[in-house]
């Protein structure tokens, strides 16, 4: 007895140890384990077309039914869901329950069918399977993809929005650069700025020349110095185009060619086309309101009809014989003056009724010489300076506190620059030929439309950007979806497959969407 007893103890032991052991299986694998089991066919795909056009007959004819609304969207109609469905019928279709517990409604057939013929060969569990399979490995992660996606666009909209902003500020900044080097502000019509600087380039000029003459001492000191370096007798000319700036002024390019003072000048007007706002009216006629008035209806009298009678009575005109007779008269040639030709006592005209400041060649001497004086002066104040300085430029003679010598540095300097820099070359071209105006105006406002251009793709951006938010909303809902109907499908699976295994736990592993 007692042996019998043990016996009965250890297979109960055996029983229940067997019953709590779990079946887990890896889904990526769950279709081969129910194949292998002989739970379900391999052929199964060849019912599952019958089926599928069943269930769309079946479908194109439902009752109004909550529960069978949210069946039929958002996934496919798997057998869990049709057998979900034949419950809500038993409600819908009650009336047509025969004495025999049968139901004579076709909706009811039609689904009670459907239900077998999944039952069939266990088409329904390996469907499942494959759908269950199939979401965990594609759906899921191909859904997910799409969302990283969208991560990814709305990160490369972000860093092209800054691009833009930057490009934009770039774009502004060189245009407010520019108009600043050509000291105009380019809040209104640039052109008409442009020009209205190119006519007062002569102002300009003038003031210039009014403070080349605060040079005078500095052309004196390096004048004194190179005369004492050159052996004499030699009289070269030291800084003679400064020196005549100093002492003449801003005068025509004549007056400095050929030192002397032209009668009359024949300026260069300039003409520039297509001034902005500047030509006002139509420009015609106003012939006032009314009508030019002719005298009425009175005419030119004309002496009636008398005839002008000139002299048409055949006589000739006697001229005589002899000839003009002029004498011997003294003219008195002492008031008049030949003019000479040439350049003495000329007209000033072309180049040279420019004045030597706003003439090309002789501006790049005047420069040519400032750099110069600059260059000695610079030297100078380096020596006065230097305690240690071996050789000086000037051994004797008048010496210059640094500070009057910076003085003049700085005077020389700010002349050089004036002429030198980007708004006075510019105003020069433009000066020189108008059609540079155009030319400048159209690369300003270049910047202005680049920039503008360069705005319109904020807006394709921010359309885009408006799509990928969409498409991203629209993949989330679609992402909860499936991860809803993964996990039901997982239970329903899990369930199905424990009841063939005597009720022990099922886990299938690895369902992560």
């Amino acid at each position: 007895k007692l042996i019998l007893l043990d016996s009965l103890l250890q297979e109960s032991s055996i029983a229940m140890s067997e019953a709590d052991i779990p079946i887990d299986i890896a889904v990526r694998k769950l279709l081969d384990w129910l194949v292998s089991r002989r739970i379900c066919s391999r052929s199964w795909h060849e019912g599952v077309t019958a089926i599928r056009e069943k269930v769309g007959e079946a479908i194109g004819d439902m009752p109004e039914h909550q529960g069978i609304k949210e069946l039929l969207t958002g996934s496919n109609i798997n057998y869990f869901h049709c057998l979900k469905i034949v419950d809500f019928l038993k409600e819908t279709e009650l009336d047509s329950k025969n004495f025999f517990g049968s139901y004579g409604s076709q909706r009811m057939k039609d689904w009670q069918q459907i239900v077998k013929m999944y039952q069939g060969d266990n088409i329904y569990l390996a469907e499942a399977a494959s759908v269950l399979t199939q979401n965990v490995v594609y759906e899921g992660p191909g859904i997910k993809k799409g969302i990283a996606k969208c991560d990814q666009i709305e990160q490369e909209c972000d860093k092209k929005e800054e691009n833009i902003r930057k490009r934009v500020l770039e774009l502004e900044e060189e245009f407010k650069k520019e108009c600043k080097e050509l000291g105009i502000s380019g809040d209104s019509s640039v052109k008409k700025e442009i020009i209205g600087l190119a006519k007062g380039l002569p102002e300009t000029y003038q003031q210039i020349a009014e403070e080349a003459k605060g040079l005078d001492e500095a052309c004196k000191m390096y004048e004194k110095f190179v005369k004492n370096m050159l052996d004499e007798g030699v009289t070269d000319e030291v800084l003679g185009n400064v020196r005549f700036l100093i002492e003449h002024g801003n005068v025509t390019t004549y007056e400095w060619k050929y030192r002397e003072k032209p009668i009359s000048v024949e300026e260069n007007e300039l003409i520039f086309e297509d001034e902005e706002g500047e030509e006002d009216g139509g420009g015609e006629i106003d012939f006032g309101e009314g009508a030019i008035d002719f005298g009425g209806e009175e005419e030119i009298d004309f002496g009636g009809g008398d005839e002008i009678d000139f002299g048409d009575s055949g006589a000739e005109i006697d001229f005589g014989d002899g000839e003009i007779d002029f004498g011997d008269i003294d003219v008195d040639m002492s008031a008049i003056v030949v003019e000479e030709g040439g350049h003495a006592g000329g007209v000033a005209k072309e180049e040279e009724a420019l004045t030597i400041l706003d003439n090309r060649r002789s501006r790049s001497t005047i420069i040519d010489e400032l750099e110069e004086l600059a260059g000695f002066l610079a030297q100078r104040l380096v020596e006065t300076t230097s305690s240690g300085a071996k050789f000086n430029l000037v051994s004797g003679g008048e010496d210059h506190d640094p500070e009057t010598l910076q003085k003049m540095i700085q005077q020389v300097e700010m002349l050089s620059s004036r002429l030198s820099e980007v708004k006075m070359q510019q105003l020069q071209l433009i000066r020189s030929s108008p059609a540079v105006v155009d030319r400048l105006v159209d690369r300003l406002k270049g910047k202005l439309k680049m920039a503008e251009k360069v705005k319109l793709g904020k807006v394709e951006i921010e359309k885009r950007r408006e799509q990928v938010a969409k498409d991203r909303i629209e993949s989330c809902k679609q992402l909860a979806i499936i991860v809803e109907k993964t996990k039901e499908l997982q239970k329903d699976l899990e369930a199905d497959i424990s009841q063939r295994y005597k009720g022990r736990r099922v886990n299938i592993m690895g369902v992560v969407v």
